[in-house]
This record gives C-alpha cells, sequence and structure tokens, in this order.
C-alpha cells in the first residue's frame, strides 16, 4: 500500500456505509455478554436485583419512561427468577408479550424441558415452539433446522454445539449477537445428545396435469422441496393427530392469482382419525385442507374447491425427529378449470403439540370432509 494511502474499509463499514445511504438505521451493538450462570447464581429475589440493576444510564432510563414501561427492570428480573427456579409460571407476571416469551425460553434452556418452550403464536398450535429454544432445551443439533432465518438457525447452531465457528459466515451485526448468545449462556449448557438419528430429508413433488380442456401448466412437474426443509408441527389430541405442511393461508390473499413467474405452491393439512371403537381398522386419514398455486391463476382451494382425491399415504410420527409423509393423488378442480393432482411430500417433525382448550387445530369429527382412501394398500401411521 503507498504510502499515506487510507486502508480499505472493513467489511463492517461499508455495510454501515450502505444502511447510512440508503436512509437505513445501523443495528445497535449487542450489550455485554456476561455470565448468565453467575448471575443466576448471585440472584436473590426480584426486589434485590432491581434495586440491584436501578443505575441506569440517564438516557436509556429516559427512553424507558418515555415508551411508558415503568415495569421494566422488575420484568427484566424475572427472567432471572424463571431461570433460577425453573418455574414457568413466573413468566406470567411479565407485562411485554415479547419479554414473556424470552423469559419462557430462558425457563425452558435453563431447566431442559422443550416442552416448555414458548409457542410462536399462542392460538395457532399448528404453528409449533420456537425451534431455537426446543433445540436447546433438548440439547437437540438437529432441531435447529426447524429456524427458517439464518442468523436463528446459526445462533441456534451455535448454542447447542457449544461452536463459535457457527457464528462466522453471519453478517457482521448478526455474527456478533450469536457469539454473544454464546458467551453468555455457554457456562449453563449441557452437550448435546449423543446418537441422534438422521432427519428424514424433506422431498416435496407436485405433479399437475390439466384435466378435460383445461391445458397443462407451463411446469407440470415442480420440485418444492425447499418449501418443506423446516419440518412439520404435528398437533395431537388423544388418539388424534394433525400435521400442516406447506403454507395454508389465512387471509383473502388466497384469492388472488399469483404471478405468472412465481412458482407454484401447495399447503396441506391432514387428520388421522380413530377407528371406532372395537374397530381393528388403521387410522382414518382425512383431508382437512389442501391449496394449490398455479402461477397466473386463482388458487385451488378445497373445501371450496371439488377434490376427488385419495390418500394413500399419511404417517405422522408423533416424536421430534420422526418423519410425517403425505401422498395425495386425484383431480382438483374449480369450475371449468381441473387439475389431475399427485402430491408426494415428506419431512422431519420439528414439535409434538398437545392441543389445549381455546385452540382449534383439529376439528370436530365429521365426514363430511374425508377424502377417499385407496384401498390398494394404504400406508398410514
Amino acid at each position: 500500500m503507498p504510502a499515506g494511502s487510507a486502508a480499505p474499509p472493513s467489511p463492517s463499514s461499508v455495510a454501515e456505509q450502505l444502511a447510512v445511504d440508503g436512509g437505513l438505521e445501523v443495528a445497535d451493538p449487542p450489550p455485554p455478554a456476561g455470565d448468565l450462570k453467575q448471575e443466576l447464581d448471585h440472584f436473590v429475589n426480584v426486589e434485590t436485583c432491581v434495586q440491584e440493576k436501578a443505575k441506569l444510564d440517564p438516557l436509556v432510563g429516559d427512553a424507558l419512561r418515555a415508551i411508558g414501561y415503568d415495569t421494566f427492570l422488575r420484568d427484566a428480573c424475572r427472567l432471572l427468577e424463571a431461570a433460577k427456579d425453573k418455574k414457568r409460571e413466573t413468566c406470567e407476571k411479565i407485562d411485554s408479550s415479547a419479554l414473556r416469551s424470552r423469559c419462557q425460553a430462558w425457563e425452558a434452556m435453563a431447566a431442559q424441558r422443550p416442552d416448555d418452550c414458548p409457542m410462536l403464536y399462542e392460538a395457532l398450535p399448528a404453528r409449533g415452539r420456537s425451534a431455537a429454544c426446543v433445540a436447546v432445551a433438548g440439547r437437540d443439533p438437529r432441531m435447529c433446522a426447524g429456524e427458517s432465518r439464518i442468523a436463528p438457525r446459526a445462533t441456534c447452531e451455535a448454542m447447542v454445539t457449544q461452536q463459535d465457528a457457527k457464528c462466522d459466515p453471519l453478517l457482521p451485526n448478526d455474527r456478533a449477537s450469536c457469539k454473544r448468545e454464546l458467551a453468555r449462556w455457554r457456562s449453563m449448557l449441557s452437550a448435546p445428545l449423543d446418537g441422534l438419528a438422521k432427519l428424514p430429508p424433506p422431498r416435496a413433488k407436485l405433479t399437475l396435469k390439466g384435466d378435460g380442456p383445461t391445458p397443462d401448466p407451463a411446469t407440470p412437474e415442480t420440485d418444492l422441496a425447499s418449501d418443506f426443509a423446516t419440518g412439520a408441527v404435528v398437533v395431537t389430541l388423544r388418539e388424534r393427530s394433525r400435521v400442516e405442511m406447506g403454507s395454508i393461508g389465512e387471509s383473502d390473499a388466497v384469492r388472488f392469482a399469483p404471478t405468472p413467474n412465481k412458482r407454484p405452491r401447495v399447503g396441506i393439512a391432514v387428520t388421522l382419525d380413530p377407528p371406532s371403537l372395537g374397530s381393528k381398522d388403521p387410522p382414518k386419514p382425512v383431508l382437512q385442507k389442501l391449496e394449490i398455486e398455479v402461477p397466473g391463476e386463482a388458487t385451488l382451494v378445497y373445501p371450496g374447491a371439488k377434490c376427488d382425491c385419495k390418500l394413500t399415504t399419511a404417517r405422522m410420527e408423533r416424536t421430534r425427529g420422526g418423519e410425517v409423509a403425505i401422498v395425495l393423488e386425484g383431480v382438483v378442480s374449480m369450475g371449468t378449470r381441473g387439475y389431475k393432482v399427485n402430491i408426494d411430500l415428506s419431512t422431519f417433525v420439528r414439535d409434538v403439540v398437545a392441543e389445549t382448550q381455546g385452540t382449534r387445530a383439529l376439528p370436530p369429527l365429521h365426514p363430511a370432509l374425508s377424502a377417499s382412501v385407496s384401498p390398494a394398500n394404504p400406508k398410514f401411521l
């Protein structure tokens, strides 16, 4: 480098300058990591903790007062209380829903109880629990694959395996945050479990062919395996099970045609209902929902559309890391438009959730929504 010339900018400063030039705020640096285990050993009670933490920077105090969070310190100290006492109910006293969820994750990870991890959406059990929390609490690095975003997945893998190198591929801000989480929790973490089986690889093939006057789509066969790479959630209620795979629309968006250059999409929900009392028949598969997006056309949604379909495979293991497999074939039609459909899906179980009062993932037993079942060697679990 010639004398007097400036050193080239670091990748982090380039990223920061691009953010400033683009009118975006650069994220704050992560706070000091500290040692969570030492803090828990030192913790006496919430009141003492509040007094010790009350010496805030005046500017931070101004900001907290401005947003009206007068119990912030008390709620923050309850994170320590829940993690030390390993009592999930302590978290219910926290005002902020985001902080309450973090408290539940702390308690679950400290107690190594994956079932205590917070749900992504309390009223939607089909979405399951936080995958990173389940992985850390269960000491199972495989479950990090359930995180759809890169930074949370890398942080999850770093914490479960206790390897800083898992953070290295991330962008500067995310990398610093990842290493901070690992440093803070390192003395609290146990070694990952040994002898874990490999996860079933995601498989998803959609075949669409025009039925009757409907022409074949531009791409009759599509590999959608990447859409199912984060696993599936099995919801249980006694002997019944339900799985929702892919994206099931919950808004008016499904009424509009996707753009012609968008690839096809599949969302499907299937239940396994127990046979009648005393019967030796296998569990009965029921097609609850089906959505098929054909580029440039209105989404086919069942119920609503006609589905003359057969579920030839419906397998749902009730164990994290197990397999979910759904195979459906038949004709789906709406008005004059119809397609011969073959859907072959398989992925891993990332969570198993027991349905609780107030949620309705599993529908009432109702024969009207039953899909016909192939009598030739059906495969059900």
